[in-house]
């Protein structure tokens, strides 16, 4: 019987609101009949089984395809859908034609559920959030407070210990609880203060403040923190703006921190700037733009608008890092708004992030006031030759010890074009290619490697310091097996290199906690703990890696200095570009920061004092850490 000779029409005009779609074997459509354009509202601009089961799958978790799978074996399924089109009842059947072939019959048929019937469940749905939230917030006000007053106990108890006398392991001690105190009352002051917003208990208060002195409160407060991850925190205030303002300084003070602290929060080296300055004033108004810019890791562009939601942070992977609730700026947003003002926000992934908030503020009628250890399976990758093209000295010693230690064969390439002479001559297992290197970048040397050496092999490694290339890179898959990202640690380079070469790597990961009782660190230091590592006890090597180091360093920042007396403003943000690799290696954060810092300024001739005073303190900085590194060395 021939399919296109049974009379669906007159059976569809017969039943209202179903529409039927018959299928073969393989779940080919073979016909439909939507009369009520039902498939249409469910299913728009879809042609196949394939698309809709995909549909159903990820918006109402239905298996279509195995429902229909099981209508051709003989079985007769029901569903039922509650979709916003309204309430579709799904039903299959199997048909047996000509020579035992089965065809698949699948009706939908809405059901007859009203519209006002819909409206209805749709109200009850909202009044049973609402009761939901009602009772959320009153829980969180309620657990807010009796955690925090303990808490102050706490904090005010360590605070004594920390007076009396203590050794080094038992103030190290102190100083942990004291950390984790605060930032366990930070936690739950923004619990609090969000349980507030929601219940409407929130009420703004009107006091007279010198808005200078609070903004240099703010930075003195959050200095120190900034410090304690060697990020350069700096102000910059409106010389405007040496008026007496009035309005509820302490809710401004609590949206300025939350930013700030944010920035820093998410800063691994660079700089948080706050800034504060005078947009205009009228009828007894003082408008200001306050801002926070920091070098962070950014955010992407489809979640800037989630940013100010609660309990919303960019990614899964962010609270779990760098705590938090995620509801500072869900607070900040709420009191700006709250206070008539309004909250932006612009951001770059790998570059920062810049708040801005503009707010009215009342001008007062007074003038002044009264005052771990990682083991790895070296057989696993023995033998395999690898072709290491980098243009950093540094970076091409870190990466053949590394390499070599898994008994890898390496060849070096100190630019593109080595690299292209030394793949003319050789055959490598894997490449591991620097992306960022002057005349032949490293795109050009895999786009060779691919069209004309022809070679589809070789798995490419791209090595890049510049996080917002690695969706570029991506993107040519057709040349990029995987990407790198410096600085790297020797079990990244090990599991990608394992991952390329389809290897399965085995590595036992031990971790622990050391207190030492050396004294803290100061902010200018290193750590050689990954650099001893992949050295293995040669010393020869550790010397080696020592001295390239020392050298790169030296003649890098002399190359700024230079660069930067004859205004080419291009030659100091490229210089600084390569050498953060290398100082990262070593830990050595607080230079990170200042070469990251130039190289995110606008680089010009209004900016030349700000770049001066980096360059000298990077000067000076460099000039201590390489005169202590040359302590480091091993004596024959």
């Amino acid at each position: 019987m021939n399919p296109d000779h049974i009379n669906y029409q007159q059976i569809l005009s017969a039943i209202p609101n179903t529409s039927v779609v018959l299928f073969d074997p393989k779940l080919k459509i073979l016909r439909v009949f939507d009369r009520d354009k039902i498939l249409e509202s469910l299913f728009p601009g879809q042609q196949s089984l394939s698309a809709w089961s995909k549909h159903l799958d990820s918006l109402l978790k239905v298996d279509l395809q195995q429902f229909c799978k099981d209508g051709l074996g003989g079985s007769k399924h029901h569903m039922v859908l509650d979709h916003p089109a309204g309430r579709i009842n799904v039903q299959v059947m199997g048909l047996t034609i000509v020579e035992g072939n089965p065809l698949g019959v699948l009706y939908f048929q809405k059901g007859e559920e009203t519209e006002k019937a819909h409206e209805e469940k749709l109200v009850r749905e909202r009044d049973e959030a609402e009761e939901s939230n009602d009772i959320k917030g009153r829980f969180l006000a309620r657990i807010s407070h009796e955690i925090r007053t303990p808490l102050n106990a706490i904090i005010g108890f360590v605070e004594q210990l920390q007076k009396t006398s203590l050794n080094n392991k038992q103030r190290n001690f102190v100083n942990i609880i004291d950390k984790s105190s605060v930032y366990l009352l930070d936690l739950v002051n923004e619990i609090l203060a969000f349980s507030r917003l929601e219940s409407g208990e929130l009420k703004l208060d009107e006091v007279d403040f010198s808005l200078e002195n609070l903004f240099r409160e703010i930075y003195e407060t959050l200095s120190v923190r900034a410090k304690d991850k060697s990020i350069n925190l700096r102000l910059s205030i409106d010389e405007r703006l040496t008026m007496i303002c009035r309005g509820d300084a302490f809710r401004l003070k609590q949206v300025v921190i939350n930013l700030v602290s944010n920035g820093i929060k998410f800063t691994e080296y660079g700089f948080v700037e706050l800034g504060v300055r005078l947009l205009e004033e009228r009828n007894n108004l003082i408008w200001i733009r306050i801002t926070v810019k920091d070098t962070g890791i950014g955010i992407p562009k489809n979640k800037l608008k989630e940013v100010f939601e609660e309990y919303k942070q960019a990614t899964s992977g962010i609270a779990r890092k760098h705590g938090g609730s995620g509801l500072g700026l869900t607070i900040s947003k709420r009191l700006t708004k709250a206070m008539k003002g309004n909250i932006t926000v612009e951001s770059t992934v790998g570059k920062g992030s810049v708040f801005a908030v503009d707010l009215p503020l009342k001008r007062s009628e007074k003038e002044f006031l009264s005052k771990n250890v990682i083991r790895i399976n070296s057989e696993e990758l023995s033998g395999t030759r690898a072709l290491l093209v980098d243009d950093d000295a540094m970076n091409r010693a870190l990466g053949q010890i590394i390499m070599e230690g898994f008994n890898m064969e390496v060849i070096l390439a100190n630019d593109g074009k080595e690299a292209i002479e030394a793949f003319e001559k050789e055959k490598f297992d894997v490449v591991l290619l620097d992306i960022h290197m002057p005349e032949v970048s490293g795109l050009e040397v895999a786009h060779f490697i691919r069209k004309q050496a022809k070679d589809k092999d070789v798995k490419i490694i791209a090595v890049t310091a510049d996080i917002l290339q690695e969706e570029e890179v991506l993107a040519s898959r057709d040349k990029i097996d995987d990407v790198l990202i410096k600085p790297y640690r020797e079990i990244n380079l090990y599991n990608k290199i394992c991952q390329v070469l389809e290897v399965e790597s085995k590595i036992v990961l031990k971790e622990s906690v050391i207190i030492d009782e050396a004294e803290p660190a100061t902010s200018l230091s290193y750590d050689l703990s990954e650099l001893k590592q992949v050295t293995r006890g040669n010393m020869e090597f550790f010397n080696e890696m020592i001295d390239t180091f020392i050298e790169n360093a030296t003649e890098g920042i002399e190359q700024i200095a230079k660069a930067f007396s004859e205004e080419n403003w291009f030659e100091i943000q490229e210089t600084a570009h390569r050498l953060i690799p290398s100082f990262k290696h070593l830990n050595i954060a607080i230079i990170v920061s200042g070469l990251v810092e130039i190289k995110s300024l606008e680089m010009n001739k209004h900016n030349k004092s700000h770049i001066e005073s980096l360059i000298g303190e990077l000067k000076t900085q460099t000039s201590d850490i390489v005169e202590r590194l040359s302590r480091e060395k091993y004596s024959g």
